[in-house]
């Protein structure tokens, strides 16, 4: 599946390629059940579509899978709330609300 980022695997990858800083220390702490996983997962997949039809090149995988998570740490589940925060802390709001 070229091109397809898994949450769970992007913030693998950002732990562990920030563990010495402690860029991903508060995501240790938190835990998700299966089923906020799954919406999780969707959230991210739907914004990273988003970012892709708008052409951003600039925002990466593990980027957007730390703002996801910011927002879902923050307590929502809501799948198009968590795409659209997710986004809005990375792009300006015009950018990505114009694709849709």
């Amino acid at each position: 599946m070229r091109g397809r980022h898994k949450l769970g695997q992007v913030c693998a990858e950002a732990s562990i390629s920030h563990a010495n800083r402690g860029a991903m220390r508060s995501f240790h702490n938190s835990s998700f059940d299966p089923q906020t996983l799954a919406l999780l997962e969707a959230a991210f997949d739907e914004a990273w579509l988003t970012l892709k039809s708008i052409g951003n090149t600039t925002v990466r995988p593990n980027e957007l899978g730390r703002s996801v998570l910011r927002v879902a740490m923050e307590g929502e589940r809501d799948p198009v709330r968590l795409h659209d925060e997710a986004l809005k802390g990375l792009l300006p709001a015009t950018a990505w609300r114009e694709a849709s």
